[in-house]
């Protein structure tokens, strides 16, 4: 008698096959992930967020399951947002998760990351083109002018942000490097496109170098894989925060390109981390695509004084 006419047997052993099979990736899964999930990699350096108890965090409604970028709104409490699938804007109230207004600004396209500088809004593009248009309160619908980049398709940028500083947008690319064969491929590269000239940089104006985030979390000489999907510049110091949906990680960087903090990112709360801004104050926003659940939106209140 063969295993097809025992049917009940024959569940049996795909069902434990399966479990064995998952069973294996979630060991590898926990000794590849350290136990710790701080690192304060410069020990002079004042992390301004407790990531071990967010102040708030809310589930988004299901049109944004797909929220791929955030910037900050005029209002407290409010942030605007982009999903990967429609030419439309969302503002969100952080403290309830609810949308407030939608506009429309463009076709429908694969939308990665917003941002927003005074009535000028910036949306990115996966093959790294930038939609601008100019909000104008009550207006339904937008006519966006496009700004296009060298990036393409093969880069994936998934990230943008403001350098007040320097009045440039910053653009991480989730996959390759503007330049791969000029490029060490453990660094991922921080890109700045300058508003004023309406040129993007070649070269990269920072970078992340994933040997020292190994050598940070291991504790050893070990390559630590991530993939960029969000930027942020934060108003009070000035320094550069870098998210990746690959690595589950916020990444602190100086402008000298140097590691001053670590957060790896609790996976039951960012299940696909890919917004990241900050509002006036200093006080931080994440969001994490839904992956067959709710999308969520979580705020970290700065815990010193803006000054």
């Amino acid at each position: 008698m063969s295993l097809l006419d025992r049917p009940n047997l024959l569940s049996f052993l795909i069902l434990g096959f399966v479990v064995l099979v998952a069973g294996g990736y979630g060991i590898v899964t926990y000794t590849q992930r350290p136990d710790l999930t701080h690192f304060y990699v410069d020990p002079d350096y004042g992390f301004a967020f407790d990531f071990s108890r967010p102040d708030r965090i809310v589930d988004l409604p299901k049109n944004l399951q797909e929220i791929s970028g955030l910037a900050p709104w005029y209002q407290d409490n409010e942030v605007v947002a982009v999903q990967d699938e429609d030419g439309e804007l969302f503002v969100i109230n952080t403290l309830n998760g609810k949308v407030t207004k939608s506009f429309k600004f463009g076709k429908d396209r694969d939308y990665e990351g917003i941002e927003r500088i005074q009535d000028s809004l910036y949306v990115l593009e996966r093959d790294g083109d930038i939609h601008q248009l100019v909000y104008r309160e009550g207006v339904a619908e937008f006519d966006a002018d496009k700004m296009e980049t060298s990036f393409g398709y093969r880069n994936d940028t998934e990230g943008i942000g403001y350098d007040f500083r320097k009045h440039q947008l910053l653009i991480v690319p989730k996959e390759q490097e503007l330049n791969p064969l000029n490029a060490d491929d453990s660094r991922r590269g921080v890109y700045s496109y300058d508003l004023s000239a309406n040129a993007l940089d070649p070269a990269p104006a920072y970078f992340i170098d994933e040997f020292e985030v190994g050598d940070a979390v291991y504790k050893t000489p070990k390559r630590y894989h991530l993939k960029p999907s969000g930027v942020a510049v934060d108003p009070i110091t000035g320094d550069i925060y870098v998210i990746a949906s690959v690595g589950k990680i916020l990444v602190v960087i100086n402008r000298e390109s140097e590691i001053k903090h670590i957060e790896l990112l609790q996976e039951d709360i960012f299940t696909q981390p890919e917004g990241i801004t900050f509002d006036a104050q200093g006080n931080l926003f994440i969001s994490s695509e839904g992956r067959g659940g709710k999308a969520k939106l979580a705020t970290f209140k700065r815990q010193e004084p803006a000054e």
